[in-house]
Order: C-alpha cells, then structure tokens, then sequence
C-alpha cells in the first residue's frame, strides 16, 4: 500500500488544466500625468499553491505583485493597455494557480 501511494507521488501528472482570461483595463493604476513615454511590453505573474487543494502552502495572487513585476522590468512607473488571465493546473497532489498580467510599461515626464 505504501510503494503505491509513493509511486503515485512521484509520478503524479496534471490532472486538469485550465486558462481563463480575466480581464482588460486600460490602466493598472490611476494614471498621475497624461504625458508619457511607453518603455515597451512586459509581463509579470504571482502563483499561488494549496496542497491536496485547500490547504494553502504558498500566498494567495496578487494582482498588485504581478503588476509591480511588469513595471519594474522596464523600470518604468504604470502599465497600460492590461490583459489578465489566470492559469489553474490541479495536480495529484494539490492546485497550481498562476495570475499573468501583461501590458505596455510607461514611464511619466518629469
């Protein structure tokens, strides 16, 4: 009984997987200044994970996470023209979430 729970540990594939789109806004945050510059495209992404599906072993998604992490690749200040889609793989084990933000870095005028 053992060797088989331990078997099916180490060779537990993903069982389900899902993506969603969840949203497009024309901004992440309040835009402060009308005049920018656009530094370029980026992504960011928060994951989370619950074992056996609802014990949570890592932080919730965080949108705000995910939207800092895109901006600050291009060191830039705000995010324009956001998608989000969120990814779900539910595995033997436990559930996969994986929060993805994507849009155009900018970067106020001084």
């Amino acid at each position: 009984m053992i060797f088989c729970i331990m078997i099916s540990i180490l060779f537990s594939g993903c069982l389900h997987f899902n993506t969603r789109v969840t949203g497009i806004e024309p901004q992440a945050k309040i835009v402060d200044n009308k005049n920018y510059t656009v530094l370029g495209e980026a992504e960011g992404q928060s994951s989370s994970f619950n074992l056996l599906w609802i014990i949570p072993v890592t932080p919730r998604l965080d949108y705000n996470k995910a939207v800092n992490q895109a901006v600050e690749s291009k060191n830039g200040d705000n995010l324009i023209d956001v998608r989000t889609w969120k990814e779900r793989q539910v595995w033997l084990l436990g559930l996969v979430e994986i929060l993805y933000v994507r849009g155009k870095v900018i970067r106020y005028e001084r």
